[in-house]
């Protein structure tokens, strides 16, 4: 026998909220794959080479770096200017390519050009990044012997160490 005082089953709140469980999980998986789909995928920054299903990665630059024991540093002045001194052991070039790549966002990467100044000092306009940088550092123009990296980290000092190999 029906009890008259209740009130159908789509009046109830207790079907609703049943039913809306599996619904957020079901938009929340549409709007998963729309993520997916419009997010371009992220580009492998470094000296990688596809060999049949092996991924070789060529460090002859890091290890021209290592034997000749090169290394830089890099300091943001209060004036807007990056600071690079170097340590090369042959004639240093007259300028030198710096990367500052962004751990997430390759929107967010700049390439400063360094030029050498009558002290020695390579120099660019450039005020301080905010948040953290990997900091890649080669010859400008032509293909380099050797690279040179390290990580600029947020807050605390405006210099960072660039060292032969993984920072």
């Amino acid at each position: 026998m029906k009890n008259p005082s209740a009130p159908p089953w789509y009046r109830q709140p207790w079907p609703w909220f049943l039913i809306a469980l599996p619904g957020a999980a079901v938009c929340a998986s549409f709007y998963t794959l729309y993520l997916a789909l419009s997010a371009p995928e992220a580009l492998v920054r470094d000296d990688y080479d596809r060999n049949g299903l092996q991924v070789t990665r060529h460090l002859e630059q890091d290890a021209w770096a290592l034997r000749h024991g090169m290394q830089a540093e890099l300091r943001f002045t209060a004036n807007g200017l990056a600071e690079l001194s170097l340590r090369t052991p042959d004639r240093p070039p007259d300028s030198v390519s710096m990367q500052l790549i962004h751990p997430t966002a390759q929107s967010q990467d700049r390439v400063l050009v360094l030029t050498r100044d009558t002290g020695g000092r390579y120099t660019a306009p450039c005020t301080r990044p905010v948040g953290k940088r990997y900091l890649q550092l080669e010859a400008a123009g032509e293909a380099s012997r050797w690279r040179l990296r390290g990580v600029l980290e947020p807050g605390g000092e405006a210099v960072a160490r660039l060292l032969p190999g993984d920072a």
